[in-house]
């Protein structure tokens, strides 16, 4: 089936019309492609899943989602099939397309009222907090790891007592879980051209700790930026604190698998139907994260400031 006979067939399950062109390519993430769809019935975010999903949890973030937009946080529509099913053959799901405006990014007030915003919507988790987010990789794995080679070998060693240090600071989760978005940042809060802001990037959304959370948006931040996030989160009603290391033990545990992830893909000969596009985006994100890594040194001066 091509690109065009693929795109009339999502059309057909999730009821969206009859297509007016080919599917435009619009934006590329880890797990997935977007293509904006535009059809007799309206303009559709078409996104391809690289990494197949299972339709129970695809229906768990949906209804989180419906959550969130009954509570006031703008985010695009879900859209389901017309047998009610959140995926199609565990590769597609479908959301309403929202323009947005490029290259400006939402401040870090926006950003702590938004949180804050998820924060209280209260929906119940579905399970315990899985371990890419709450268990450390443990210093066997950091060496193993190092010993595997790669061009950011050497940064990841002189990095190494830093990484061993921090798996310290994980504490285990305590009975304060509720549903996440789980990937809250400037990349996936954006400036919405109608004005004010939105929300995407759903799917990795799940069981985690409110406190851990917002620990994690905050360390991503310049330390001004942070504080000025954590008042307006606070101000805006938020329900949790960051107030001691332990906070950050989602930061701690994703950093982490995020760098055993992109390690392991720069490495593989083959990854997906793109391996040289996925080894790219490893490396420049190896360089990023080891560049300006997570430190017990880095969180104490956040919560200094804070």
């Amino acid at each position: 089936m091509d690109a065009n006979e693929t795109m009339r067939a999502v059309a057909r399950a999730y009821g969206l019309g009859e297509p007016l062109g080919p599917a435009v390519y619009a934006a590329r993430g880890e797990l997935g492609r977007i293509w904006r769809l535009e059809t007799d019935g309206g303009r559709w975010a078409v996104k391809e899943l690289l990494v197949p999903a299972e339709e129970a949890a695809a229906r768990e973030d949906a209804e989180f989602q419906l959550a969130a937009r009954k509570a006031g946080v703008r985010l695009p529509r879900p859209v389901a099939t017309a047998e009610g099913d959140v995926l199609l053959d565990g590769r597609w799901r479908v959301y309403e397309w929202v323009d947005l405006v490029p290259g400006e990014v939402v401040t870090a007030a926006e950003l702590g009222v938004v949180t804050a915003g998820l924060h209280q919507v209260g929906h119940p988790a579905s399970g315990p907090v899985v371990p890419w987010f709450a268990e450390p990789v443990g210093r066997a794995g950091w060496e193993e790891l190092a010993a595997a080679g790669g061009e950011w070998a050497p940064a990841l060693e002189r990095a190494l007592p830093d990484l061993v240090a921090l798996d310290a600071l994980v504490a285990p989760p305590s009975s304060l879980i509720t549903t996440c978005h789980r990937d809250v940042n400037v990349e996936n809060v954006c400036r919405a051209a109608d004005g004010g802001v939105i929300v995407l990037d759903w799917e990795n959304c799940g069981p985690a700790r409110p406190a851990w959370e917002l620990a994690g948006i905050l360390v991503d931040l310049p330390v001004q930026d942070a504080v000025a996030a954590y008042r307006a989160y606070r101000n805006a009603g938020g329900p949790a604190t960051v107030a001691e290391p332990a906070d950050f033990s989602m930061a701690i545990a994703v950093q982490g698998h995020l760098l055993e992830f992109y390690a392991k893909r720069a490495l593989a000969p083959e990854e997906s139907e793109e391996p040289e596009e996925n080894r790219d985006r490893a490396r420049a994100r190896l360089r990023a994260m080891l560049g300006r890594p997570l430190t017990p040194a880095r969180i104490d001066d956040l919560l200094t400031a804070l």
